[in-house]
């Protein structure tokens, strides 16, 4: 028997928003983990560009709040444990898209963040861990979904975020325009997704000749129409 591939668009923005916020864990926890080996071996100016841009409202003052709060407060959305628990919500409206086995992945990491933060662990504990998590959960989805809509939707959100992250955190052009064709070649896969007009602009500013993040108004022009470009 044949399953009805048809995605109604409350399940298409589900998919979407999961297939970001799990992409978030894993950049977030990438980044903290340079950040890491930094903040042992080096000085302030070192870390300090990569824990202002984590920490995009300015809620941690010190170092020990920093490292602990980045991983574990559910009140700041630039948190691992706030992208994590939004991913979960949007993994359980989907269970029966999902499974059960690739789901749970996202339960461990949760589980174990939760834990960590009770026992005030630091965040080097929960690290590898979620970032492994986070990896066997893109690898489970890509082996079971049966829909490929359902994946190429949830991908196209994990693209998504990745240029939104590598921008904000001044990639090379290479970084960017390698993941922008990643993105591209996902939304080939699900025709009127993405709004037209948006990318033949992205299409005019990802070039080599116009790529320059120090440039504030380009940059953020940019993190405009990436956000703006799919339609769920």
């Amino acid at each position: 028997m044949v399953k009805n591939t048809i995605i109604s668009a409350v399940k298409a923005n589900s998919l979407f928003w999961l297939g970001r916020y799990e992409e978030r864990v894993y950049i977030t926890l990438h980044l903290l983990r340079k950040c890491h080996d930094k903040m042992i071996d080096g000085e302030l100016e070192d870390y300090w560009p990569i824990w202002q841009k984590l920490d995009t409202t300015g809620a941690y003052q010190t170092i020990e709040e920093f490292t602990f709060g980045i991983m574990y407060d559910d009140t700041n959305p630039s948190t691992v444990m706030a992208a994590q628990t939004k991913a979960m919500d949007n993994a359980i409206l989907l269970r029966e898209d999902i499974l059960s086995e690739t789901l749970s992945y996202l339960e461990m990491s949760l589980a174990l963040l939760k834990e960590c933060r009770k026992k005030q662990e630091k965040n080097v504990i929960c690290l590898q861990p979620v970032i492994d998590w986070s990896l066997a959960f893109w690898g489970s989805a890509q082996q079971r979904l049966q829909n490929h809509k359902a994946l190429y939707i949830m991908s196209i959100g994990r693209n998504v975020e990745n240029m939104d992250m590598l921008l904000r955190f001044d990639y090379s052009y290479e970084r960017v325009a390698l993941a922008y064709d990643s993105l591209k070649r996902y939304c080939k896969q699900m025709p009127n997704i993405i709004d037209e007009d948006i990318e033949g602009e992205l299409n005019s500013l990802i070039i080599e000749e116009r790529f320059n993040l120090n440039d504030v108004e380009y940059k953020n022009k940019l993190l405009e129409l990436i956000n703006q470009l799919v339609k769920v």
